[in-house]
């Protein structure tokens, strides 16, 4: 979310987990967020489009490799936020 420009509220924050998270976690770990704010990296068009390509073909190679990044990423982002809730 920081990523993207969003700033991290309970709503989201407990629409995205993965788990349930209760009210008073997400707003511990928003303050801890707010605490530790990371810099925000401002990316030109080329380093995001390197970041994430697009399959420009439907081929079930090129498809399964995307499959596989993508799940890399789900299960990068969950541990992220398992930290961060468990972090105090």
């Amino acid at each position: 979310m920081h990523k993207e420009g969003k700033t991290p509220s309970v709503g989201i924050l407990r629409a995205k987990a993965p788990f349930k998270v209760s009210v008073t976690e997400a707003i511990e770990a928003i303050k801890r967020f707010n605490a530790h704010k990371p810099k925000l990296e401002v990316f030109k068009e080329e380093n995001v489009a390197q970041q994430n390509p697009v399959a420009t073909t439907d081929e079930p190679g090129n498809l399964q490799a995307r499959v596989e990044t993508l799940e890399k990423e789900v299960a990068e982002l969950k541990r992220a936020l398992h930290q961060i809730i468990n972090a105090q």
